[in-house]
């Protein structure tokens, strides 16, 4: 699905969700920095990542801070082990 934004679209909120939590393993932002937060475009009836506004919620949960330090620790090693 495209929109006439360009920017990347996502179908669902969850899917956009999931994708933002990826994003955040597989890139290293500072707090508070990269995409934060996503909503819904009134354009494609889609998703899109947004960096300004607060953060979502799914970011704040302990259990997706885990996984997201989990990740990249794995990540970090599988670099290193290549």
């Amino acid at each position: 699905m495209t929109c006439i934004s360009n920017k990347r679209t996502y179908l669902s909120k969850e899917q956009a969700e999931e994708a933002l939590i990826e994003h955040h393993i597989h890139f290293d932002h500072s707090e508070g920095q990269g995409p934060v937060n996503f909503y819904p475009c009134g354009l494609c009836n889609g998703w899109h990542f947004t960096s300004k506004g607060p953060v979502a919620g799914i970011l704040k949960s302990g259990e997706v801070k885990k996984r997201i330090t989990r990740e990249k620790l794995a990540r970090d090693w599988e670099r290193k082990l290549r």
